[in-house]
């Protein structure tokens, strides 16, 4: 396998410090705002707990691509119309990372990156505004010249994956380069769901290409940090998203963090969850951090709070009766900070908007309420380190 991916063209073709642009130059990366040169470890609270003063990392020097060691990155639904302008709601909304999905197999039986199956991964989502139009890679290299970033998630719960329609793990590690290549990535995510979460052939298939691609990556001296997107409850991952995990310690995956979607439990996992999505989404994350501890015993338990990652659903859940408030955000952000979480998302930057009327069931572009404004969730969050 390692034979067949050196023979393609490199997906890292820059050095470590330096980002492609359009012309096929490579530039310094610009830092991101507040990153300084401390060396100041900022490990924060060094126990299970969340006990202790409250430690936002804001003295942590950046990792080796530039991002902050404890981030903020909501989802984007990428393929959703219009296709959403990064470089215009950055300033808007405080938020400069982002995780856009989702990169899908172009059908059951082809093995082909697409942006949801609707966009070629050449030419990618795009949309009209004004009589002209505009892309997502456009609107990813204004974001750029911002300071931000973006890490592209593979998977998702609709759609079929790339490591199932792949018949191999040389023919997945090939189409996953082919994506880090045309997007200049340092960060990839992989949203593992439904029934993907149940196909050991593709879970061991993916561990394998990930690993590959690492050792490509370490090779030419370029960072590939793998996040691992996984369902969960609030007593912690199933027994499929653990064996997920064990598959890629087995195979070598070098894992910078396991985020789990702390949303739509059901009414067994989490019995009158008005007021209580938070709590619920704080027991969950507690859950992950031990289990981490089982898959990988080596680590200490600062290490495993920097590789867990939050991910509620911001408003209506698709459960009725589950609903994340604005408290439910405050008091999942101040856990995070005491305890050193590594990152924190949402679903998603196409909803942090208010809606035009209440609705009870979970809306595509806006929040359930209409009394939730523009960038609400957006504005609690973003300053997180």
């Amino acid at each position: 396998m390692l034979l067949l991916l050196a023979a393609c063209a490199s997906p890292f073709p820059c050095p470590t410090d330096q980002r492609l642009d359009a012309d096929g130059v490579c530039h310094d990366v610009p830092k991101p705002p507040g990153a300084g040169d401390s060396d100041d470890s900022g490990t924060g609270d060094s126990g299970d707990t969340d006990t202790g003063d409250p430690d936002t990392g804001d003295t942590d020097p950046p990792v080796d691509d530039g991002w902050p060691t404890r981030f903020v990155a909501p989802y984007v639904d990428a393929t959703a119309y219009p296709t959403v302008r990064l470089a215009r709601i950055a300033p808007d909304s405080g938020v400069l990372r982002y995780t856009l999905g989702f990169v899908v197999a172009a059908s059951a039986s082809e093995c082909r990156a697409t942006w949801g199956t609707y966009y070629d991964l050449e030419t990618g989502p795009s949309a009209w505004e004004g009589g002209a139009e505009y892309t997502l890679y456009e609107e990813l290299a204004g974001l750029r010249a911002l300071g931000g970033d973006v890490m592209v998630s593979f998977g998702g719960a609709a759609n079929t994956s790339l490591a199932v329609a792949c018949p191999d793990a040389d023919a997945l590690a090939a189409e996953y380069a082919r994506v880090i290549e045309a997007l200049d990535l340092t960060r990839v995510d992989f949203d593992i769901e439904g029934a993907a979460l149940q196909d050991p052939a593709s879970i061991d298939r993916r561990s394998v290409a990930v690993a590959a691609l690492q050792v490509q990556a370490a090779a030419a001296g370029r960072p590939l940090h793998v996040w691992y997107t996984l369902p969960v409850l609030p007593t912690g991952l199933t027994a499929d998203g653990v064996a997920v995990l064990e598959s890629a310690a087995v195979h070598g995956v070098e894992l910078a963090g396991v985020n789990v979607m702390t949303m739509d439990y059901g009414a067994g996992a989490a019995p009158e969850p008005a007021g209580k999505m938070g709590e619920y989404g704080i027991d969950a994350i507690r859950a992950v951090h031990v289990q981490l501890g089982q898959v990988w015993p080596a680590l200490d338990a600062v290490e495993r709070w920097s590789m867990v990652g939050t991910t509620p659903m911001i408003g209506q859940n698709d459960v009725a009766g589950e609903f994340f408030d604005l408290e439910d955000a405050e008091q999942t952000l101040t856990f995070a900070q005491t305890n050193g979480v590594g990152m924190i998302g949402w679903w998603s930057v196409n909803r942090d908007h208010p809606c035009a009327v209440e609705s009870e069931s979970a809306q595509s572009d806006c929040n359930g309420t209409t009394d939730v404004g523009d960038w609400a969730y957006a504005q609690v969050f973003a300053g997180y380190r």
